[in-house]
């Protein structure tokens, strides 16, 4: 079975339906990973995250998506674990306004804790519980390998030695504050 790979569209919808519009693909041979990152930076967050959601739905075991270091993070700040995703460098201001109709503002303690109850008011439920949901990584066969999050692949037999949430960043030396063209990739897999 061929696998077509597809990362970091970070809210780029548009792209994201001509990518898809080009890629051969026939649902009932092939299957569709996306790495996450589906969030921050790109004009249509919401639109993405929905439409992904729906092909995800609609065909499982054919379309998959993993999450990505920018659902982790604001899973993160949903959960009040961290504040990382609200820097503007991660894209995360954008997220927010898009959702929330409302530019952000933080200033105080206060205003941290008025955005993060906004924003979980703000996006949908469906959404967030996707985001929840969503593994860290995907096995495309026994003997084959292994598909992280951006792109990062690793063989069957190498364990985590960290607990799995930090696949999500593993490297965080790397300059990603630029955007990235979506990635797509054809991985074929001896079944």
């Amino acid at each position: 079975m061929k696998t077509f790979v597809v990362g970091d569209i970070h809210g780029r919808c548009a792209q994201l339906h001509n990518l898809l519009g080009m890629l051969p693909r026939d649902e009932s041979a092939y299957k569709l990973v996306f790495l996450g990152d589906l969030i921050d930076r790109g004009p249509d967050v919401p639109g993405c995250v929905e439409h992904i959601l729906n092909l995800c739905k609609a065909n499982p075991e054919q379309v998959l998506c993993l999450r990505g270091n920018h659902e982790q993070m604001l899973l993160d700040f949903l959960d009040d674990e961290s504040l990382i995703w609200m820097t503007t460098a991660t894209g995360g201001d954008q997220t927010f306004r898009q959702y929330t109709d409302t530019a952000l503002r933080l200033r105080t303690d206060a205003d941290f804790a008025a955005a993060r109850d906004l924003i979980a008011e703000k996006i949908p439920a469906g959404q967030i519980e996707f985001f929840r949901q969503l593994p860290l990584y995907h096995e495309l066969s026994r003997q084959a390998v292994r598909v992280r999050s951006h792109a990062h692949f690793v063989s069957p037999v190498t364990r985590p030695s960290r607990p799995s949430r930090h696949l999500c960043f593993p490297q965080l030396d790397r300059n990603r504050h630029g955007i990235q063209p979506a990635l797509a990739a054809h991985v074929s897999v001896a079944a």
